[in-house]
């Protein structure tokens, strides 16, 4: 019995972990983060134009396309000052999408 609890204990601590790496920082440059938060109920990914509503009440828009699907997933929201806006990126689970600008 200790074996069969060894065994498995072994399996899922060696299970490869996914994350974001140094490589997917380079078009990050000069932005902040923003906010903290989380997505309002299910996140199906993103397509052009659609809103994903955060449980900090702010609303992105999506300016890019990846299916992704979760429930609540946790949102690092970027910002970059681009002198007459802001520009707007979202990290959720570890893909990262662009959003609409947000005017000054």
């Amino acid at each position: 019995m200790n074996y069969i609890l060894a065994a498995t204990i072994f399996i899922s601590l060696s299970a490869p972990a996914l994350a974001i790496d140094a490589d997917d920082f380079s078009g990050l440059e000069d932005y902040t983060v923003t906010a903290i938060t989380r997505v309002d109920g299910d996140f199906e990914g993103c397509e052009y134009d659609k809103k994903i509503k955060l449980q900090n009440g702010w609303v992105l828009s999506c300016q890019t396309y990846n299916y992704h699907y979760a429930y609540a997933p946790t949102v690092a929201v970027l910002t970059n000052d681009a002198g007459s806006g802001y520009l707007i990126k979202a990290i959720i689970d570890d893909d990262i999408y662009d959003m609409q600008p947000i005017a000054k």
